[in-house]
């Protein structure tokens, strides 16, 4: 590990990083062209979640990317020490000496990165290396952006269950967008095209910024429901409202940068009969969950107007660590 003089506070691995050609992004693209295929690359930010990159490192290897990106860091004393054993070549690793953001991670990735279609891929999800494919046969000319279908773990708990029913609801939400012809938006993962950023913007919500993004340039968002990832949902009251805060106050970033995405905590006001036919398609899929719409709202209430008074923040793009999201080493208990 040396430091690497092009990134203020960050380490990279001279002997991988040395190893890309200075003109790769013309061989590459020389190479889409002729064989047919588009190059697909990934990015992974892991910051104090050792535990969820190093179970996301097998997918990834086993996933047909050309590169692999890891930004990665802890202030704390996490165990990253297994990343040193990873030896495949396309595996880019860089390693953070402090704190900057995720945005500051991604753009610290993109220089990496020529191929076609980018990857970018949360640290606390699992997926099938079948899933890139599967992504992939969405794209054609017209899009820009594809999105899969978050299916969170089962848990029990109050709070875990209520934010099972939050993701029904983000997925009915959907498939209701994509139903009116809007611009679907969503996180965990999401794969889109290179040519899109050449520089991510200071924002809260980096997925839905390219969502927004692409739409805004005439490109297609493609909602992939039959591609399916895990994640975890918050498992107490802190880290829910913590999460929530910050995503409804980039739901009102977008706004100001003139995109006009669709909220659950805004629609309340502004579609109502849109609003409960979102909740209604939620809890008829899954039943089980309409016990715990009055702690969702509620909750959902407190971070709305929490929601306000996070911009005083000094720095909005630095929040808290909901660990309660994290994978741990028993992740497959929950999955099994």
């Amino acid at each position: 590990m040396v430091e690497d003089p092009n990134h203020s506070g960050l380490l990279f691995q001279e002997d991988i990083s040395s190893s890309i050609p200075r003109n790769t992004e013309r061989l590459w693209r020389k190479g889409a062209q002729e064989v047919g295929y588009l190059i697909k690359e990934a990015i992974v930010v892991s910051y104090n979640d050792p535990e969820g990159l190093r179970q996301l490192i097998d997918p990834l290897l086993s996933s047909p990317f050309e590169r692999i990106v890891v930004a990665y860091g802890s202030s704390e004393s996490d165990d990253y020490s297994f990343v040193d054993e990873v030896t495949d070549a396309r595996l880019i690793m860089i390693r953070e000496k402090g704190r900057r953001g995720k945005i500051a991670a991604i753009n610290s990735c993109l220089e990496f990165l020529h191929g076609d279609i980018i990857y970018l891929i949360s640290s606390d999800i699992q997926f099938d290396p079948s899933a890139v494919m599967e992504m992939e046969q969405y794209f054609s000319s017209e899009v820009g952006v594809v999105l899969p279908d978050v299916i969170p773990v089962e848990r029990s708990g109050l709070v875990s269950r209520t934010g099972a029913l939050l993701w029904q609801i983000r997925n009915a939400s959907l498939r209701n967008i994509v139903e009116e012809g809007g611009t679907p938006h969503g996180g965990e993962m999401i794969a889109f095209r290179r040519g899109l950023i050449s520089k991510m913007p200071d924002v809260v919500n980096d997925e839905e910024y390219i969502c927004m993004l692409a739409a805004s340039e005439g490109m297609k968002v493609i909602y992939a429901e039959n591609v399916k990832i895990n994640n975890l949902t918050a498992g107490n009251v802190r880290d829910y409202i913590r999460q929530r805060i910050r995503i409804i106050y980039g739901h009102r970033q977008m706004q100001s940068l003139g995109f006009q995405p669709q909220m659950m905590d805004f629609l309340l006001l502004s579609d109502p009969m849109l609003f409960f036919k979102n909740i209604y398609a939620a809890i008829r899929k899954r039943t089980d969950l309409g016990a715990y719409l009055l702690p969702l709202l509620t909750l959902e209430a407190i971070s709305l107007l929490g929601s306000y008074r996070y911009g005083r923040r000094e720095n909005v793009l630095m929040w808290s660590f909901a660990k309660s999201t994290k994978p741990s080493r028993d992740w497959k208990r929950y999955r099994d």
